[in-house]
């Protein structure tokens, strides 16, 4: 597990890219994890990028742009209702 400095380090490299180079990163190595509505139109997804987390927001599927990167876990708080913890009840 990679410490907090190390994370903050990857999260600035990562903000340090350009836009099309931070996509490729998303595209190779990101895994989606989730989404929800977008304010407006279309739809944020949620891909986690080594110890951080990338929202992209989709206007089409051809039209859109990276939002916010990020590592606070409290960005992550409108994409919990989509979590179903029930099987892990004993």
């Amino acid at each position: 597990m990679k410490s907090a400095d190390e994370t903050w380090h990857a999260l600035a490299a990562f903000n340090q890219l350009l836009p099309a180079a931070q996509l490729t990163r998303v595209w190779e190595q990101g895994y989606y994890l989730a989404a929800r509505p977008a304010t407006g139109d279309g739809l944020v997804r949620l891909y986690q990028v080594e110890t951080f987390f990338v929202e992209i927001h989709f206007y089409t599927s051809a039209d859109f742009e990276i939002l916010r990167a990020f590592h606070d876990p409290a960005y992550l708080q409108p994409y919990l209702d989509q979590i179903d913890l029930t099987a892990l009840r004993h």
